[in-house]
This record gives structure tokens, C-alpha cells and sequence, in this order.
């Protein structure tokens, strides 16, 4: 199994732009098996192949349930080099990630993602996805492009796991609209000097 990039062992290596992923590719279908090996076995929602060291616009969702990280679901999605072409509504989510250790944060995502992508075989789809999909998705597809979920952060929270899991339970996944204009604003892009606020 690959092992997983996180940023105190490469963050250079994460915050790269992946690489389109251009037909035929001889290699996709390998690294598609690393990534859906990798997220089926560990207790993450979904997974960019950045994250375990293919810069590659590759993405595997697992399991789009906030309440549950670990169930194998079976709505898997595969996405080659996905693009969001419209975003509506404003969400609020506690955010971690394996490649960002120990770093949680509250976030605003859109309630309503439209994206175009291509499946290993290189066929196009567009899709929209809802709720805590859209969380995900735009989590995933921030990666590709060198974004962590800190640098979007509303708050930071320092936190353990035992801690996290009561925060959410106080505060689970938040819809404020379902159809308003989204935009995301300014990055701020974290660094491990960054001082952590705690809401």
C-alpha cells in the first residue's frame, strides 16, 4: 500500500497543482487501485491521489456520510480530472484530513456543486452534487490544486480525537442556504508556524 504524504513530511508536495490527466494514460488505472486501496482501508470520506504521492487530477469518494468515516458505502465515485463548473448555497463543517494531522477547522462550502469529469475510461460526465457530497467533493478537488482545508478556515480548533467527535456531535454539518449566490472568500494559506484559534 502507498504510504500517505501529509505536511509535516512534504507539504511542498501537496501544495502542487496535479497534472491533468491526458488519454491514454498507462498508468491510471494502477493509480486508481492504489487510491481506492488506500481510502477503502482507512477511515477517511474520500481521497485526492496527491495525498499518497500521484500528482495526478485523481480522486476517489467513499463514503459521503458525516456521521460515519468508517463505513464502506456503496456509492463509490471515481473522478479523473474533475471541475466545478457552478456552486450554490453556504454550508458549515468541522473539516480534518488525514495529509493535515492534527489540524481541524471550520469551514464554508457550497450547498450545491455542478461538476464535469471523466471516468477511467476517459468518458465524459456532469453531475450535481447536494449536501454533504458537495462538502466532500470540494474538499477533494481543493487538493488538486494545492488548497487545504486550513487555508479556507472560518476558525481553527485544536483538538484530539475524542474531542472532535464531541464537538460534531454539538455542532454537525450545517446548512444556511440551499440556493444562495456561493463564493469562496480570500485564501489564506496555513503554515505550520500558523497560531491555531479556538472558537
Amino acid at each position: 500500500m502507498r504510504e500517505l504524504v501529509t505536511i509535516k513530511d512534504n507539504e511542498p508536495f501537496l501544495r502542487q497543482i496535479s497534472k491533468e490527466v491526458v488519454f491514454p494514460d498507462a498508468d491510471l488505472k494502477q493509480n486508481f487501485e492504489d487510491l481506492k486501496e488506500y481510502t477503502l482501508a482507512n477511515k477517511v470520506f474520500a481521497m485526492a491521489s496527491v495525498q499518497i504521492g500521484i500528482a495526478k487530477r485523481l480522486i476517489f469518494v467513499k463514503n459521503t456520510d458525516p456521521d460515519d468515516r468508517s463505513e464502506i458505502g456503496s456509492n463509490h465515485i471515481t473522478m479523473v480530472n474533475p471541475v466545478i463548473l457552478s456552486k450554490k448555497g453556504r454550508t458549515e463543517f468541522l473539516e480534518g484530513c488525514q495529509s493535515c494531522l492534527q489540524y481541524w477547522a471550520v469551514v464554508e462550502r457550497p450547498y450545491a456543486i455542478e461538476v464535469a469529469y471523466q471516468d477511467l475510461n476517459g468518458k465524459n460526465h456532469r453531475e450535481t452534487f447536494e449536501g454533504f457530497s458537495a462538502t466532500v467533493l470540494s474538499h477533494e478537488i481543493d487538493h488538486l490544486d494545492g488548497i487545504f482545508h486550513m487555508d479556507r478556515a472560518k476558525s481553527f480548533i485544536d483538538m484530539n480525537e475524542k474531542d472532535r467527535k464531541s464537538y460534531r456531535d454539538k455542532n454537525p454539518y450545517k446548512i444556511i442556504s440551499k440556493d444562495c449566490p456561493f463564493e469562496y472568500g480570500k485564501i489564506t494559506p496555513f503554515t505550520q508556524n500558523k497560531s491555531l484559534k479556538t472558537k
